[in-house]
């Protein structure tokens, strides 16, 4: 949008026109941030962004910034066009800082997650990224080398002002020695070339900057039908005609029917999780509106590749330490109940994230037992589902260590050849699934722990995470 010009009856809360001349004098102007991303403008009230705009911040909401933005009417005008607007805090960065670089990504955590980045078929020779390990604060630099990655660790001098891969050649900055080592190899597997691919954009926190929860249904346009269930349609499609949104549409269900499965949604907000955006309740058909994954489920995906079993083992385990993250953020709060590769969807940087809500619950005594008309996943059920119909969190450890059969199968069901009683039956007499083709003896032994008859011997998703890495093997190397 241009200069505001705002309306009574919809005044920006954050636009300094809207403000008090006190709220006016505690604005901070000095705030000077460039987009990292584009954001192209979902409102009137937004502000449509060019990668590499700066901005100054004149306010804020809890996800949402209000910018100021200066373009000279010419190239040798002295004149401005001045806009305001908002746009998602994520996509943003202030000037100058390393989180603005586009060599640099925020959310790696592990030499897994970069080695995943960096063997995108988009990546040539000596592609590159740094990013910072959470567990000892270290920054690494990985770089595409063949079909392999390569972890540097940058050290740091004693006030962290110097930047090294070698003691005799230090840099002031991180962008000082990214520029050296794109000049020269310097004993480096490959001369950096060029930044890693982003495919990924942040998911904003919510549609618009004043969205509700509770949306008309006019806003929302069906365009494909993606995928049909016994109880919803899910559709892609457009919200405002300008955001691309998933439309999961219930077939004839009332708002109690659904009533769970929304107010879960709303409560959960991690990477790791299927971002929630609004819901329509007050006609029929109700729906939901999440975020759109156009890259469908890690079963599909993992089926694509079956022919050719072409997936590096530590990039499938890497799956499964994602899906780790997000069960760690939630086993406290709910019960999943349908942890499968089939409601695992994935980003376009195949980040997985868990979706499919419909049987959650809130994780408390007495409150996980599901209606005899729902049909269930039996083959990623624990025995004491069978026994006493109650779930836990160490249920979901079960279904896990099912779904990394799934994983380490390229997407085969579970129990081949097994129909389904035949396979309760065996559960309850203590049998367990055998070792899959392939499958490692050290993942496997993962597997039984989760397969353990007394929930209370299943491991912690937290407890999983730390067994998975410590089966990946990416060594960090060293400059001479």
């Amino acid at each position: 949008m241009g200069n505001c010009e705002c309306k009574p009856k919809c005044c920006c809360p954050c636009c300094p026109c809207c403000l008090t001349k006190d709220q006016q004098a505690s604005v901070n102007r000095d705030r000077v941030y460039t987009s990292i991303y584009s954001y192209p403008s979902r409102t009137i009230w937004d502000l449509n962004l060019r990668k590499g705009d700066i901005l100054e911040v004149t306010g804020e909401t809890e996800y949402w910034l209000y910018v100021r933005r200066r373009t000279a009417k010419t190239d040798k005008s002295k004149s401005f066009i001045e806009e305001h607007g908002y746009v998602p805090k994520d996509f943003v960065k202030p000037l100058d800082s390393v989180e603005a670089e586009p060599w640099y990504f925020e959310n790696v955590k592990t030499r897994v997650e970069a080695k995943r980045c960096l063997l995108r078929p988009e990546n040539k020779e000596g592609a590159f990224l740094v990013w910072k390990c959470d567990e000892n604060n270290h920054y690494y630099l990985s770089v595409k080398n063949g079909p392999h990655a390569r972890h540097y660790r940058i050290k740091q001098g004693e006030n962290d002002q110097q930047f090294f891969l070698v003691h005799h050649t230090t840099f002031q900055s991180l962008r000082k020695l990214i520029e050296f080592y794109s000049k020269h190899e310097g004993g480096l597997c490959a001369k950096l070339h060029e930044a890693c691919v982003k495919l990924d954009q942040p998911v904003p926190q919510t549609l618009s900057f004043d969205s509700k929860c509770e949306i008309d249904r006019s806003s929302l346009t069906k365009q494909q039908k993606l995928g049909s269930g016994e109880f919803a349609d899910v559709w892609q499609g457009l919200w405002n005609n300008t955001t691309e949104v998933a439309i999961k549409e219930f077939k004839g269900v009332n708002y109690s029917d659904i009533q769970t499965e929304i107010e879960i949604m709303k409560d959960l907000h991690h990477e790791r999780l299927l971002k929630l955006y609004a819901v329509c309740t007050t006609s029929q058909p109700m729906c939901i509106v999440t975020e759109l994954m156009k890259n469908g489920s890690l079963k599909t995906f993992l089926l694509r590749h079956k022919e050719k079993q072409d997936l590096e083992f530590s990039l499938m385990l890497d799956f499964a330490i994602q899906i780790t993250e997000g069960m760690i953020y939630i086993e406290n709060k709910i019960v999943h109940r349908d942890l499968r590769a089939e409601n695992i969807l994935l980003t376009e940087m195949q980040s997985c994230k868990i979706a499919d809500f419909g049987l959650a619950q809130v994780n408390r005594p007495g409150n996980q037992r599901i209606s005899s008309d729902v049909r269930l996943p039996v083959k990623w059920m624990a025995p004491e589902i069978f026994d006493n119909g109650e779930y836990t969190s160490k249920s979901d450890v079960w279904s896990f260590g099912i779904l990394l059969t799934e994983i380490v199968t390229y997407g085969d069901d579970p129990y081949p050849g097994q129909d389904k009683m035949s396979c309760v039956r065996g559960i309850q007499r203590g049998e367990r699934m055998p070792r899959p083709a392939g499958c490692p003896e050290s993942l496997y032994g993962i597997m039984l722990l989760c397969w353990k008859a007394n929930p209370k011997e299943r491991p912690t998703f937290t407890e999983l995470r730390e067994m998975l890495m410590a089966l990946i093997h990416e060594p960090v190397s060293e400059l001479e």
